[in-house]
């Protein structure tokens, strides 16, 4: 099997119809070739294979952009229901709408990261390993005195209460805040979208809007 014959093996699958009559997605040919690459290396370990075809062959390019932000309305809905037991995510949401924060770099800020002198947050970032600075608004910087002021001698700012830990899953909780608000398929990663497509809507320059977000380019 040469890698002529896995190209066209992956050009015959991706305009083939599925059962459903739809045209096959790319990412399901991405993960049949995924699966022939393992059969070709099982080959090589048994010893009845030489080489794999599949190592030549690229991946097709998958268009995964997704376009999704929190409305005007949708915000107000989904703050009315920040309350009581889901009243732990309010500061986390504010934050993330105001910077546009990766979850991930929410959840493992630390305290000493936070200058409230110069009002600003010094960003871990963890996509690019390189600290980038974000600017906090009066809404950001409310949330965060106040949970400086309550907080006890942990080095995270957004901690469980009850344990006094970090945060490390939150993706149900907001699942349950964004149903009980009526809002449909948002991701916590959209509150990031909502941050830099408000700055867009206000006339930031794409320079400035990468800069703010921690874009690598």
């Amino acid at each position: 099997v040469s890698p002529f014959l896995v190209e066209k093996f992956k050009k015959e699958r991706r305009e083939s119809i599925t059962k459903t009559g739809s045209v096959r997605s790319a990412a399901s040919v991405n993960r049949e070739l995924e699966l022939l690459s393992k059969i070709f290396n099982l080959a090589i370990d048994y010893g009845v294979a030489e080489n794999n075809p599949c190592r030549k062959v690229r991946n097709l390019r998958l268009n995964n952009k997704r376009i999704r932000y929190l409305s005007d309305e949708e915000e107000t809905r989904l703050f009315a229901v920040l309350t009581g037991q889901r009243a732990h995510l309010r500061p986390m949401i504010i934050t993330a709408i105001r910077t546009g924060m990766r979850r991930g770099d929410q959840l493992s800020l630390r305290w000493e990261k936070v200058d409230f002198q110069r009002n600003v947050i010094h960003v871990p970032n963890s996509k690019t390993g390189r600290e980038y600075t974000v600017p906090m608004n009066q809404d950001v910087r409310g949330e965060l005195l106040t949970l400086r002021m309550l907080a006890a001698e942990g080095d995270h700012v957004f901690t469980n209460a009850s344990t006094g830990k970090s945060f490390t899953e939150i993706k149900r909780a907001f699942h349950t805040a964004c149903r009980l608000a009526g809002i449909d398929n948002l991701r916590w990663h959209d509150l990031r979208h909502t941050f830099g497509t408000r700055l867009g809507d206000a006339g930031c320059a794409e320079s400035t809007i990468a800069q703010l977000m921690g874009h690598a380019s």
